[in-house]
């Protein structure tokens, strides 16, 4: 009965080193598991900080964004105010340069008139006034070949 114990007690010891093992084997998937999940946790913070530190860069570059944008859309209404500004000065210009020019074909035609009257009157004049008179007519003809060209 000895040896029935005694075979016993080795079976029981026997299981008891296998589970002793599997428990150990266990233990050792456990903390591999563990050291695992401490590593993701890690990974996940760092990601975690990675991202914030993106999102905060993210902002950062959308604020500067949005202030260039607003400084765009400043120089952009100057730009119109001044094209605007220019273009009425453009316009004023163009009627003065008008009336300007309108106002030298009119005294362009009244030279013309004056030449013509001029050379009527030279024939009323006695030949020995005719070299000054000549002279003078010479002076309203050129003026008035000038003049033509405005007219």
């Amino acid at each position: 009965m000895m040896k029935f114990w005694k075979k016993r007690a080795e079976k029981e010891e026997e299981k008891a080193v296998r589970v002793m093992i599997e428990l150990r084997k266990k233990s050792a998937e456990y903390e591999a598991m563990s050291t695992k999940w401490t590593t993701n946790q890690s990974e996940r913070q760092s990601l975690r900080e990675r991202v914030r530190d993106i999102e905060d860069a993210l902002r950062a570059r959308q604020q500067q964004l949005d202030t260039l944008l607003k400084a765009l859309e400043e120089k952009n209404d100057q730009y119109d105010r001044d094209a605007h500004a220019y273009k009425t000065d453009l316009q004023e210009k163009e009627m003065q340069l008008g009336f300007l020019i309108n106002k030298i074909r009119e005294a362009a035609v009244h030279m013309v008139q004056l030449s013509n009257e001029a050379e009527d009157l030279s024939c009323q004049f006695p030949s020995s006034q005719q070299s000054s008179i000549s002279e003078f007519l010479e002076r309203v003809k050129k003026y008035s070949d000038i003049a033509r060209k405005f007219v």
